[in-house]
C-alpha cells in the first residue's frame, strides 16, 4: 500500500453548507506564490483550490492524521475541528466564517475565534496578509506551532476540564 502524501501546510474549512471560498481562495494564492510546498485543502461546499491540492471531504480518521503529520494546520472557526487541530498537537491558525460574506447564519464562529485568540489557543487572523504571514512563520519554525499532548493525544487543559466538569456533575472518575 502507497504511503499517503506528506502535506506540510492542511487547511480545512469543515463541512457547513455555506462556501468558504474567501479561505480558499487566500490559500490559493498563497499556494500559487509557494509551488515547492504541498498544500492540502478540505474545502467542504467551497470551490474547489486550482493550485493546492484538495477534496471537499475525506474520512475524519485521514483528515486527523494529515494534520498530525502537517506543520501549519489553518482551519475555519468550528469549534470541534479547533478541537481536533489542538489534540494533534498542532496550534491552529482559525479564520471565523462571516455571515456578511454568506459564510455562515451568524457570527459566533468569529466571536469563538476571538475567545480563542485571547486565551492563545488559536492564533487567529481576519485578513490574507496576517494568514499568509503565520503559515510563513509557522513553516520556518515548526516548532512554534506544536502543542504538548499527553501520550494519549488529548491535551492536559481537555483532561483538566473534563476532570472538573466531572466534579461539578459529581461522575466518579478513575483513579490515576
Amino acid at each position: 500500500m502507497a504511503e499517503a502524501p506528506r502535506y506540510p501546510v492542511v487547511v480545512s474549512v469543515g463541512t457547513d453548507k455555506h462556501p468558504f471560498d474567501r479561505l480558499v481562495g487566500w490559500i490559493d494564492q498563497w499556494a500559487s506564490a509557494h509551488p515547492e510546498v504541498p498544500v492540502f485543502v478540505q474545502h467542504g461546499n467551497s470551490a474547489a483550490p486550482v493550485h493546492a491540492h484538495g477534496a471537499a471531504l475525506i474520512p475524519h480518521a485521514e483528515l486527523l492524521a494529515m494534520i498530525e503529520q502537517a506543520s501549519v494546520v489553518v482551519s475555519h472557526g468550528g469549534p470541534s475541528t479547533v478541537m481536533d487541530v489542538r489534540s494533534r498537537g498542532r496550534m491552529p491558525i482559525v479564520i471565523g466564517r462571516n455571515p456578511e460574506f454568506g459564510e455562515h447564519v451568524d457570527e459566533h464562529q468569529m466571536r469563538f475565534a476571538d475567545h480563542l485568540d485571547r486565551h492563545e489557543m488559536a492564533l487567529c487572523v481576519a485578513d490574507q496578509m496576517s494568514l499568509n504571514r503565520q503559515i510563513d512563520r509557522g513553516l520556518a519554525n515548526p516548532a512554534s506551532l506544536q502543542l504538548r499532548v499527553d501520550g494519549d493525544s488529548v491535551p492536559s487543559g481537555v483532561k483538566a476540564f473534563a476532570a472538573h466538569m466531572n466534579t461539578l456533575l459529581n461522575i466518579p472518575t478513575e483513579a490515576t
